[in-house]
């Protein structure tokens, strides 16, 4: 009863609103405008939001009638990461996030490198306002939720038996981020009326595992992965809240958490549908002080996503389930790197991620090299690369840099003593016109993202570099992050 009088109190209170409101704004904007204020000062669940925005004609579907209760292991199709063309993406661009100029150059070169894509942009007023006019785009409302700039995390765009989509939601909540858990029904529910017959009625499930596309790279044959990549599972295995790293000095310690290893691993190729094949070694035998080392060793790669340190490429085009190509980032390569950057690098850098006057850029990217995170992220993609290369997949390197968020004028506004990476490997690939291309953010280091495209292209991609959204970077989101795509 309570919550009924709730309603009918704001349906009250937004039409003397509406009515107060000047008749040259249409309804429909009045009505979102005051369901976007009523959910951002808290009280809506997005089930009452969602009712709302039904009856008053925001949205042209309900999500809840859309939900699938389940989906049998196997019955939803991942795409690989390359093999077929990219139809849709999809994008949020919080307007706390990124500016309306970058938002507005950054979607007009997605357009301009894909005219033939479909754009669309989850968006907050203010970010809807800055790209109206860009006919290519279109934004779909959030009512106030705060969503993430990161979509690709927290759901899969699947296919069904019958080539229809199906949005996959993650059932593991990230820190911070916990409004994403309802970012895949915002897209089903304002998904375009001649998007939703093309992809013939999207549905939406919770998936029975946990997942994490950014720590998840899939190939024809295989998803690869990392031991991290499994953690939420096998901490659940485990029953524990924390990765038990007291008891790796044991061998029993040591087995207990790979047998939780291999149960999860086992669960996460059922999602997949392909087997899960990891990217670095595992410490299953042995000296226990090998072992010891070897765990030491991946723990540097905790906490980095795996798509921003890993990406794969088929070393044929025209054979995309070959063999492949693994770039893999390096600081070694990084420290190289630095030397041959120019003054203007630095220049371009210092703007384009807002470090603060007097800050020497060269001299903070190789402070942070020097790290001892940097060197365990180091000596983790070492035997990455070693691993990869044992596997038969061809390596090549490809530089990594680290920058700290203490010489960002910003400062103030990120966690203290952070760090964010600048790299070369968080692309998105498709297969256009016969020809394997990738896309990502430029570095806006001129001479490295020159060397970037060459680097691909001797790799057999081309490689489109698009303006950078800093914040998303400066944040720990790659382009691969801050994208989702619907594939044909």
């Amino acid at each position: 009863m309570q919550r009924r009088t709730h309603l009918a109190l704001l349906l009250l209170l937004v039409g003397c609103a509406s009515a107060r409101t000047p008749s040259s704004a249409p309804a429909s904007n009045r009505s979102e405008a005051a369901l976007t204020a009523r959910v951002a000062a808290g009280g809506l669940s997005f089930d009452e939001t969602e009712r709302l925005a039904v009856a008053w004609g925001l949205v042209p579907r309900s999500s809840a009638a859309r939900h699938l209760a389940s989906a049998a292991p196997g019955a939803l199709r991942f795409d690989d990461d390359w093999t077929r063309e990219i139809a849709a993406s999809v994008y949020s661009l919080p307007s706390g996030f990124f500016s309306a100029a970058e938002a507005r150059a950054f979607v007009g070169a997605v357009h301009d490198l894909a005219p033939k894509r479909e754009i669309l942009v989850l968006a907050d007023p203010s970010s809807r306002e800055a790209l109206r006019g860009l006919t290519q785009v279109r934004t779909l409302p959030t009512f106030g939720r705060a969503y993430s700039p990161w979509p690709r995390d927290p759901l899969s765009l699947t296919r069904r038996a019958d080539g229809g989509l199906a949005v996959l939601v993650r059932p593991n909540l990230q820190r911070s981020r916990e409004e994403d858990a309802t970012l895949g029904r915002a897209l089903v529910e304002t998904l375009p009326a001649d998007l939703d017959r093309r992809f013939q009625q999207p549905v939406w499930t919770v998936a029975d595992v946990p997942f994490h596309n950014g720590q998840a790279l899939i190939a024809p044959k295989a998803v690869w992965i990392s031991i991290h990549t499994l953690e939420p599972r096998v901490l659940a295995i485990l029953g524990t809240g924390r990765v038990p790293v007291e008891t790796f000095g044991t061998a029993a310690g040591i087995d207990r958490y790979l047998a939780a290893v291999r149960q999860a691993a086992d669960e996460l190729k059922l999602l997949y549908g392909r087997p899960a094949r990891f990217v670095h070694p595992l410490p299953e035998g042995g000296e226990l002080a090998d072992r010891i080392e070897i765990l030491r060793t991946l723990g540097g790669g905790a906490g980095t996503d795996l798509d921003s340190i890993v990406t794969l490429v088929p070393r044929r085009p025209g054979a995309p389930d070959g063999p492949l190509t693994a770039l893999v980032a390096d600081v070694t390569a990084g420290e190289a790197l630095l030397g041959r950057l120019s003054p203007a690098d630095f220049a371009s850098v210092r703007s384009t991620y807002g470090f603060s006057p007097g800050v020497d850029a060269a001299g903070i990217l190789k402070a942070g090299l020097a790290t001892p995170s940097a060197r365990g992220l180091g000596s983790f993609l070492d035997a990455v690369a070693a691993h990869l290369s044992s596997e038969g997949l061809t390596v090549h390197r490809l530089p990594l840099l680290f920058a700290p968020f203490s010489a960002l004028a910003r400062a103030d506004e990120l966690p203290e003593g952070g760090t964010f990476l600048i790299g070369w490997n968080n692309a998105v690939l498709e297969t256009r016109g016969g020809a394997l291309r990738a896309e990502m953010f430029a570095s806006e280091l001129p001479t490295a993202d020159r060397e970037a495209v060459a680097a691909y292209a001797a790799a057999g991609a081309r490689l489109a570099l698009l303006p950078a959204l800093p914040m998303s970077v400066i944040r720990g989101g790659g382009y691969r992050c801050a994208s989702n795509h619907v594939r044909e």
